[in-house]
């Protein structure tokens, strides 16, 4: 039992470095810090609505049109998934996530604005199919947006637990998600 979870905890590490190689794990954090503080502060925003653009529902919502209005040709985009920091690998990114859903709904709680960035706390429902199990998920998160002076987003940072929200509903990998959760 024991080489199996040292087996798929390795898997899992190996899998999660694949998925962005070119960064090193740690380099997360560090990687937030630096592009933070080379993004210009914000301008004045109507965020719910903007943010509501693709988001309220996302199958509908992320379009390769109402990505590219929203968001600028050169970005940061973390949704603990992917780093992503161009519009064209944000399109192709956020448009093959919408067809892999059934729906998606992210209701916008509150929108607090700081110094140089929106906050937006929302509530996110996710109804999929992955190897022929249906998950529905309902969690919570928040979003740290900045803007250009054009009014497109340059800097999106989410903050959520996607293990609760994704991983943990996934065939086989949940129960290990779960358990590690337990033991922690």
């Amino acid at each position: 039992m024991k080489a199996l979870i040292v087996v798929l905890i390795a898997s899992l590490v190996l899998y999660a470095c694949s998925r962005t190689p070119q960064l090193k794990p740690n380099r997360t954090a560090e990687l937030y810090f630096d592009q933070l503080a080379m993004t210009p502060a914000t301008s004045e925003q109507d965020v719910k609505k903007i943010f509501s653009k693709i988001y309220a529902d996302y199958k509908k919502g992320a379009t390769e049109d109402n990505i590219r209005a929203i968001y600028a040709e050169k970005l940061y985009f973390n949704d603990t998934f992917k780093i992503i920091q161009n519009i064209d690998d944000l399109v192709n990114y956020m448009s093959h996530s919408a067809e892999q859903v059934n729906s998606t709904t992210v209701d916008v709680l509150d929108v607090i604005r700081g110094e140089h960035d929106y906050f937006i706390r929302w509530s996110m429902q996710i109804d999929t199919t992955i190897s022929g199990k249906d998950i529905f998920s309902h969690s919570i998160g928040m979003t740290q947006l900045r803007f250009n002076e054009q009014g497109k987003v340059i800097f999106h940072q989410d903050f959520w637990d996607s293990s609760e929200a994704f991983f943990e509903h996934l065939p086989m990998m949940g129960r290990f998600v779960k358990k590690v959760k337990t033991m922690l």
